[in-house]
């Protein structure tokens, strides 16, 4: 039985916590600001017992929103706990708060723990990564930003050397842009070996990245992505539908009396960086698949546009892809 909300605000240095009395929101509740970092997890536990006098942890609800690095060591420590910690997506909260007039750490913890008061139905249980998958997160970060560093050298030295052809005093710097890409390149393929290492010690982690991979289309960048964004797919519950949405991939309509009947599109709430690794795995599936690649051809011949065509090919792969990893097969061509 909840009795107690606490709402987070997580800043990058510390963070606000907020106590209100579930059901009870009218008051001010109460406030402490503690340390950002794993050591002040067991600091407020004991704190909000002292405050509210109950030793239950079932007792409580803590919720803040996902700031990704900031919130991480504090809600990871209380899931590890055995606390009920809520991460919520900041947007929600905010639109739930309506029109506001000013703005402190202070006040958004007691906002949040107001939201976590009146939309605990809605209330969904953090899970802290185990250490393998979090440690493959995170190397799997550091990749991402080597790679964008090393696209955008590539992409300046390429310019320079466009405009200043037969500029002997450039060639130093394109030899140093030289070494600099090789020793991205070095150190990205340092990161994919202690990734591939790492999910072969495990598993539960090697088999879904074999089942991933056994379709064409679909290698080591999206596998290692699919693993990681969904947490071996028990963040999403194997709901496919959920899945590409996240993705970007999955399209909604407009509907609203006798005028508004706007046909159904993708949203813009998405995460980019996943949406365009997928987008270059279904170009590949619907040149090398056979499977896709008729899919593909079927609605080309319905007179389909070809972005609604890829768009629709990429939903289809994320939903054959949870399918396989939720029944534990390998991708198989249709006959």
């Amino acid at each position: 039985m909840v009795k107690f909300c606490i709402g987070i605000d997580f800043s990058k240095k510390t963070f606000d916590a907020t106590v209100m009395e579930h059901g009870k929101l009218d008051g001010k509740g109460i406030h402490k600001v503690f340390k950002n970092s794993s050591q002040s997890v067991q600091e407020l536990i004991q704190w909000v017992k002292g405050q509210t006098g109950v030793p239950d942890l079932g007792a409580f609800v803590f919720c803040g929103e996902h700031t990704g690095l900031y919130s991480e060591a504090v809600s990871d420590g209380l899931a590890e706990a055995g606390c009920f910690m809520w991460l919520e997506n900041a947007l929600c909260i905010k639109r739930a708060r309506g029109i506001a007039r000013g703005k402190s750490d202070k006040g958004d913890s007691r906002e949040i723990a107001c939201y976590a008061s009146r939309n605990l139905d809605k209330a969904r249980r953090h899970a802290a990564p185990g250490e393998c998958l979090d440690a493959i997160r995170k190397l799997f970060m550091q990749r991402r930003f080597l790679v964008e560093q090393r696209c955008a050298l590539r992409k300046r030295s390429k310019e320079m050397r466009g405009v200043s052809k037969g500029n002997k005093a450039l060639a130093v710097s394109f030899r140093a842009d030289n070494r600099l890409d090789a020793a991205y390149q070095s150190e990205i393929s340092s990161i994919e070996k202690e990734i591939k290492r790492l999910i072969s010690s495990s598993e539960e982690l090697s088999v879904t990245y074999r089942i991933l991979t056994s379709m064409k289309g679909i290698s080591f960048v999206n596998a290692v992505a699919l693993i990681v964004y969904t947490l071996n797919f028990e963040k999403f519950g194997h709901d496919a539908r959920r899945i590409a949405t996240y993705w970007g991939v999955a399209p909604f309509g407009r509907d609203s009396g006798t005028t508004l009947h706007a046909t159904p599109h993708v949203s813009h709430y998405a995460d980019k960086y996943l949406k365009s690794l997928l987008s270059e795995a279904a170009l590949c599936a619907m040149r090398f698949c056979p499977t896709i690649k008729r899919y593909a051809d079927r609605l080309l011949a319905r007179g389909k546009h070809p972005n609604i065509v890829r768009n629709n090919v990429k939903n289809k792969m994320l939903h054959i892809l949870v399918a396989m990893v939720r029944n534990g097969e390998c991708f198989r061509e249709a006959a």
